[in-house]
C-alpha cells in the first residue's frame, strides 16, 4: 500500500537545486526543475552514483560518476551507459511541505 510521507519544506529545494532526503529507508533525490519538484531514486541504475550529486539542466539529471543521464519528470535513462530506468515517486504540496509517495 502506498503512503505520502514528508520530506521537508517545499522551498527547501530551490530551483535549479537539489537535495538528498532519506524516506522510509530509502534515498531519494529531490530536484526543483522551474519550480516543480520531482523526486527519483537517488541511485544511478548504471553502478550506482548519487543522483542527487549530478548536474540537472533541462529537465535531465547527470549521473557525477559516469554520465548516465535520466529525465527527472519519470527517471526515463535518456543517454548511457545506464539501461534501466530509475525509480520516481510522485510529490505533492500539502501546508508549503513536500510529501512523495512510497509503495510500502
Amino acid at each position: 500500500m502506498a503512503q505520502f510521507v514528508h520530506v521537508g519544506s517545499a522551498d527547501s529545494v530551490k530551483p535549479g537545486g537539489s537535495k538528498l532526503v532519506m524516506a522510509v529507508g530509502r534515498r531519494i533525490a529531490l530536484f526543483n526543475d522551474g519550480g516543480t519538484v520531482y523526486a527519483l531514486d537517488d541511485t544511478c541504475t548504471h553502478v550506482g552514483g548519487p543522483l542527487s550529486e549530478g548536474l540537472c539542466e533541462g529537465g535531465v539529471v547527470t549521473c557525477p560518476w559516469h554520465g548516465a543521464q535520466f529525465r527527472i519528470r519519470d527517471g526515463l535513462v535518456m543517454g548511457p551507459p545506464a539501461r534501466r530506468n530509475v525509480q520516481c515517486y510522485p510529490v505533492r504540496v500539502v501546508g508549503g511541505e513536500l510529501e512523495i509517495e512510497i509503495e510500502n
